[in-house]
């Protein structure tokens, strides 16, 4: 069978692709995966706050505790909705489910605190003590990323 010149080059060009192209779009499809499971999570943090009940059983209590995983879960959304590399958003991910599964396991909606004492690390060399500071960050739990004051 004899092709002619452009029916050839037409079947060489659908043959051929970009590498590039097919990682923009399994960037895209990353994305558009991501962005469903945030949205899976945020709806259910915002129902769990809809049916959450204090372990102590007061009423003001519930109250209290549903409002902070109103606030926790849209404040932390917010601070989040610019982020754009993937890691960080599965990171994020990550803490919203982990926290969720903690609360709903220990019946308290607040973050568990985490106990390594000032001394318990190595000592640095330098003065400000640089590498504790970093050895901190590196032991935080990822239930508590988003807390600052830790």
């Amino acid at each position: 069978m004899h092709y002619s010149s452009s029916a050839k080059s037409q079947s060489q060009k659908r043959i051929q692709y970009d590498p590039s192209s097919l990682r923009i779009k399994s960037t895209k499809m990353a994305a558009i995966s991501l962005r469903s499971q945030s949205l899976s999570l945020y709806k259910s943090l915002l129902r769990t706050a809809l049916k959450w009940e204090a372990s102590s059983g007061v009423l003001s209590d519930t109250k209290s505790e549903r409002e902070y995983i109103k606030t926790e879960t849209k404040e932390l959304f917010r601070k989040n909705r610019q982020l754009t590399d993937v890691e960080e958003i599965k990171l994020c991910i990550q803490e919203g489910e982990s926290r969720l599964t903690m609360a709903l396991h220990y019946r308290t909606p607040y973050p568990r605190p985490v106990n390594i004492p000032y001394g318990g690390l190595p000592p640095s060399m330098s003065k400000d003590k640089k590498a504790q500071v970093r050895l901190r960050k590196q032991a935080k739990p990822v239930y508590m990323k988003s807390h600052d004051e830790y």
